[in-house]
C-alpha cells in the first residue's frame, strides 16, 4: 500500500496499515526537522536498531500486544488477553544483557538504538510510579531502561526510547478485544462493554504524562523518542522543554522531525529526514516468534544501501527471546555485517544521496570528491514466512524499488572518474567514460553474495 503525503511516499504492509488505522495514525504528518545542534546526527545516522521485547516474547507465538486482538485483518497468532497477561509469571529475563547485545550491534554498524519501553499492553520496562503493570511489581523493580541507556552510552550509540501512549491494560475493562464485529472480553467471549467512568480518560492521560516525564528526566540525555499512537498527552513542545535536542517521530498527535515507512521501503525517493522501520529478526513480526525466518546480511545491507542512496535511515528490528537473549540467526547476521563494515562502511555514513535511479541503475551515495556504487546482490525471490501469510511474502514487496541484478553499472551525466576501486579488496577496477556516461563491469569472480561497493574517485 502506498500513501501519498506532502514530500513523502510512504510504503506500508498490510499489518502496518491495519495497526495505524487502529491507533488513529492514518493521517500522521511530519513537520520541519529540529534545528537544534544536538539533533543533527539523525540524517547521518544510517542504521538504527529497534528492540521489541515484552510479554509476547515469552510464548513466542504472536506479535507484541497485537496478538491479543481477535479478528485481525492480517495473519498473526491470537492469544486471549487473560492468557497473555498470565504469561508474565513465566517470564524469566535472566539472559537480558544490553551491554553484550549492543556491543555486537555497534560492530555491525548500528549507530542508534530504539528500545520499546512500553508497548500497547501497558507493561513498563522500568519501575514506574504510574500504573500497576511493569517491573515494579514483576521483577523486583529491575530497571531495564537504565540498563539499556547505560549500555548505549558505553558503546557509543545514540539513545532512543519507544513509548506507547495507548494502554490496553488500563483500558482493559472498557474496550473490545476484537478488531471488528461484536465486542469481546479478555477471554474473547461476547460482552456488553460497561460505560467508562467519567474521569477514566483523564486518569489515563495523567498516567501517560507521568510515565513520559520519568523517561525524559531519569536517564540523562535522550537522543530520540519514538511515539506510537500518541494523543498529545505530552505535546512535542513540552518534550523539547525536557530534552531540547531530541529527535521526535511523527506519531504524537501529528508533527515530528522526520517521515517514515513501516514494514516496507518507500517505492520512490522522498524529501527531508526519513526512516524505514523494518521487521528483520524475525521477518514480518516485531517480537520474538519461532515460526518466521530471519534477515541475512545481504538482505539487510541491500535495504540499507537503497535507503542511504536516498538519504534515509534503516531502523532494523530485533525481537529478543523471553529470557532476553538475542536469537542466534540475528547474531550471525550482525557478525557478517561487522565483517562487511570493516571494508565498506565508508559508503554509508557521512554521505549524501546520489542520482539513483534517475541516472544510474544501482544505488549511489556521494562523499567529498568520491562516489560509491552499490552493486546489489541477487536476492532470493521469496521470504521465509509461514504458508498462512498471504501478503508480503516476496522480497520485491518489502523492497519495492529493488533494481534488477546486474554486474554492469551505467551512469549517465556522471562525474569524470580518476580511479575506481573495489572497497572489499582495494583492487583497481577498469572503467569506460564516454559522453559523460560511466560504465563499470565487475567480473563474476569479484562478486560476493553480499553488496559489493565500488569507490569512484572523482577527477579534480
Amino acid at each position: 500500500m502506498a500513501v501519498s503525503m506532502p514530500g513523502f511516499l510512504l510504503a506500508a504492509d498490510d499489518a502496518a496499515s491495519g495497526q495505524a488505522d487502529a491507533l488513529g495514525q492514518a493521517d500522521r504528518k511530519s513537520g520541519p526537522a529540529n534545528a537544534h545542534p544536538d539533533a543533527q546526527w539523525f540524517p547521518k545516522a544510517g542504521l538504527g536498531l529497534f528492540i521489541h521485547w515484552g510479554i509476547a516474547s515469552v510464548q513466542a507465538k504472536g506479535d507484541l500486544s497485537w496478538c491479543m486482538l481477535a479478528n485481525k485483518s492480517w495473519y498473526d497468532a491470537t492469544i486471549q488477553p487473560t492468557a497473555y497477561y498470565a504469561s508474565i509469571k513465566d517470564w524469566h529475563p535472566d539472559q537480558m544483557d544490553y551491554d553484550k547485545m549492543l556491543a555486537a550491534a555497534k560492530a555491525a554498524g548500528f549507530t542508534y538504538v530504539v528500545m520499546v519501553t512500553k508497548h500497547h499492553d501497558g507493561f513498563t520496562l522500568w519501575p514506574s510510579a504510574y500504573g500497576d503493570l511493569g517491573t515494579k511489581s514483576s521483577f523486583g523493580g529491575r530497571d531495564f531502561v537504565k540498563e539499556f541507556t547505560d549500555a548505549c552510552r558505553k558503546n557509543g550509540l545514540k539513545v532512543g526510547l519507544y513509548y506507547s501512549p495507548p494502554d490496553w491494560w488500563f483500558d482493559r475493562l472498557y474496550r473490545s478485544w476484537s478488531m471488528k464485529g461484536p465486542a469481546l472480553d479478555m477471554d474473547h467471549q461476547p460482552t456488553s462493554l460497561p460505560r467508562k467512568p467519567a474521569d477514566h480518560d483523564q486518569q489515563r492521560a495523567e498516567l501517560v504524562r507521568g510515565q513520559l516525564r520519568e523517561l525524559l528526566t531519569r536517564y540523562g540525555k535522550i537522543d530520540l523518542i519514538w511515539f506510537d499512537g500518541g494523543r498529545k498527552e505530552l505535546p512535542n513542545e513540552e518534550v523539547r522543554r525536557l530534552q531540547p535536542g531530541i529527535v521526535i517521530n511523527k506519531r504524537n498527535g501529528g508533527g515530528g522531525d522526520y517521515g517514515d515507512s513501516e514494514g516496507a521501503l518507500p517505492a520512490r525517493r522522498f524529501n527531508g529526514w526519513f526512516e524505514s522501520c523494518m521487521t528483520c529478526w524475525p521477518l514480518r513480526k516485531w517480537s520474538y516468534t519461532e515460526v518466521y525466518g530471519y534477515n541475512d546480511a545481504p538482505m539487510t545491507l541491500t535495504m540499507l544501501s537503497v535507503l542511504r542512496a536516498w538519504g534515509g535511515n534503516l531502523l532494523a528490528n530485533v525481537g529478543p527471546k523471553g529470557d532476553g537473549s538475542v536469537p542466534a540467526p540475528a547474531l550471525a547476521c550482525w557478525a557478517e555485517m561487522a565483517r562487511w563494515m570493516k571494508h565498506s562502511r565508508e559508503s554509508l555514513y557521512d554521505v549524501r544521496p546520489g542520482p539513483w535511479p534517475e541516472e544510474v541503475n544501482q544505488p549511489v551515495t556521494l562523499g567529498n570528491g568520491v562516489a560509491y556504487i552499490h552493486f546489489l546482490p541477487n536476492l532470493p525471490t521469496a521470504l521465509a514466512v509461514p504458508p498462512q501469510e498471504k501478503k508480503f511474502t516476496r522480497i520485491q514487496q518489502v523492497i519495492p524499488p529493488l533494481p534488477a541484478f546486474t554486474d554492469t553499472v551505467s551512469w549517465k551525466n556522471a562525474p569524470r572518474p580518476a580511479k575506481v576501486t573495489l572497497l572489499r579488496t582495494g583492487q583497481e577496477i577498469p572503467f569506460r567514460y564516454e559522453n559523460d556516461i560511466l560504465t563499470i563491469s565487475l567480473d563474476q569472480s569479484l562478486r560476493t553474495p553480499n553488496v559489493d561497493v565500488v569507490k569512484v574517485q572523482i577527477a579534480p
